[in-house]
C-alpha cells in the first residue's frame, strides 16, 4: 500500500501524517504543523476534522461507486465488496464538508487562520479527491472557491 517512505536506515514510514511529521522535524521552517503546544493542538484538531469529514467521505463515495474497485471497497489486504449506500452517504457527507469549510473560511485566509498549514494541504487533498467521486464544491461557496484557488496554485501544490 502507499504511501511508504523508506529511510536510509531501512525503516519504513507508512502513514501520510507520520511522513509529514518526519519532514517537519527535518525542515521546521515554515512550520506546517505549528510551533507552540497550542498551535500544534489547534492545527491537528482541524486536520482531523478535515480527514474525517472530507477525505474519508470522499474515499467512501469514490471507493464504493467506482467500477474498477469492485471487490476493493477499502484499501488493504482484505477484499471487500462495494456498498452503494455508502457511496451515496459519502456524497452527502461531502456536501456538508464543503459548506462547513466555506463557513470556516468566511473570515480566514486559511483553515487555521493567518498561516498556511497541513490542514490546508489536507483540505486541498479532500477537494481534489472529491472530484474523483465526481463531486466538486458548488460555485456559490465563494470562500471555499477563493481558498482552493489560492492553495492549489501555490508552487508546492504543483510539485
Amino acid at each position: 500500500m502507499v504511501p511508504v517512505l523508506e529511510l536510509d536506515s531501512g525503516a519504513a514510514i507508512t502513514d501520510t501524517i507520520a511522513i509529514c511529521r518526519y519532514f517537519e522535524e527535518l525542515h521546521p521552517d515554515p512550520p506546517l504543523m505549528g510551533r507552540s503546544a497550542e498551535e500544534k493542538a489547534v492545527i491537528e484538531s482541524w486536520l482531523r476534522r478535515i480527514e474525517w469529514d472530507g477525505i474519508y467521505a470522499a474515499q467512501e463515495a469514490f471507493r464504493n461507486a467506482t467500477p474498477g474497485l469492485k471487490g476493493r471497497a477499502l484499501p488493504g489486504p482484505v477484499s471487500l465488496e462495494q456498498i452503494p449506500a455508502l457511496a451515496k452517504r459519502g456524497c452527502i457527507r461531502l456536501q456538508h464538508f464543503f459548506a462547513w469549510l466555506d463557513a470556516r473560511l468566511t473570515d480566514n485566509e486559511f483553515v487555521c487562520r493567518p498561516h498556511f498549514t497541513i490542514a490546508d494541504i489536507s483540505g486541498m487533498v479532500a477537494v481534489d479527491f472529491s472530484a474523483w467521486a465526481k463531486l466538486k464544491p458548488p460555485e456559490h461557496l465563494g470562500h471555499l472557491q477563493r481558498w482552493y484557488k489560492d492553495v492549489s496554485t501555490r508552487p508546492s501544490a504543483k510539485a
